[in-house]
């Protein structure tokens, strides 16, 4: 359903300036996705507000506003875009779920995608970002996330050791994860209610004050090799635990 058959030509349109502040800062309801695939997904997952295109998609009951390619290249992320642009809301928070995982500083837009994937991949219900994570709503974790976005209750958090508290209080195990001092995983007792899974910075980790307020800490048997990227070491404990 295309809500105007006029075209928008100008950049300097009040709309593309307001899809343009919603790409430089998404808001606490929606943010832009890029691309038919992207918008496809938001579209099955009932995520998908409006499109912005050059020529009509037809997505039922979604408004669409015809844009010339210069105004696409405005409102667009990357610098050769596909023929649409989509507002998609932000997922419902759902701190109901039992099975958590908790991003401390980690950095890479690719693997907080990444573990945004597998976590849905692997029935977890909520992820959050501790200060200093990438930004769930930016355009690399967004593309990485293939999807996974949409499915997800994302949280952002200011005060760990207050979150983790919380969620003691509220009958959580939290399970950190470390290269030295930690239990072997394959010897780490699986929690049988809910439990919270924490993965630390690319290069340092937990930070030390968070990984004395797990309950367990638990590393992956490796051998000729002494670490590996977080998204694949997620995906691991993730699917183990």
């Amino acid at each position: 359903m295309t809500n105007s058959k006029d075209r928008i030509t100008s950049r300097a349109n009040p709309r593309v300036k307001e899809i343009c502040r919603l790409k430089d800062s998404p808001s606490a309801e929606a943010f832009l996705v890029e691309g038919e695939h992207l918008c496809d997904m938001a579209y099955e997952a009932g995520a998908l507000l409006e499109v912005f295109t050059l020529e009509e998609v037809g997505y039922k009951n979604v408004p669409e506003t015809l844009v010339s390619e210069d105004v696409l290249r405005k409102i667009a992320y990357s610098p050769s875009p596909s023929k649409l642009v989509g507002i998609a809301k932000k997922p419902a928070l759902n701190p109901a779920g039992k099975k958590t995982l908790i991003l401390d500083r980690v950095q890479d837009p690719g693997n907080v995608g990444t573990l945004l994937r597998s976590a849905l991949s692997f029935g977890y219900d909520e992820v959050v970002a501790f200060a200093g994570t990438a930004n769930f709503y930016s355009p690399k974790v967004i593309m990485a996330s293939q999807g996974a976005i949409f499915h997800l209750s994302l949280l952002e958090v200011a005060n760990p050791l207050q979150y983790i508290k919380d969620k003691k209080m509220e009958g959580y195990i939290i399970i950190g994860s470390a290269l030295r001092n930690a239990t072997p995983l394959k010897e780490t007792p699986k929690p049988s209610g809910p439990f919270a899974l924490i993965l630390g910075n690319e290069g340092k980790g937990i930070e030390e004050k968070i990984l004395d307020c797990c309950d367990a800490v638990a590393k992956i048997e490796m051998e000729g090799i002494e670490s590996l990227n977080v998204g694949v070491a997620g995906g691991i404990l993730m699917y183990e635990l």
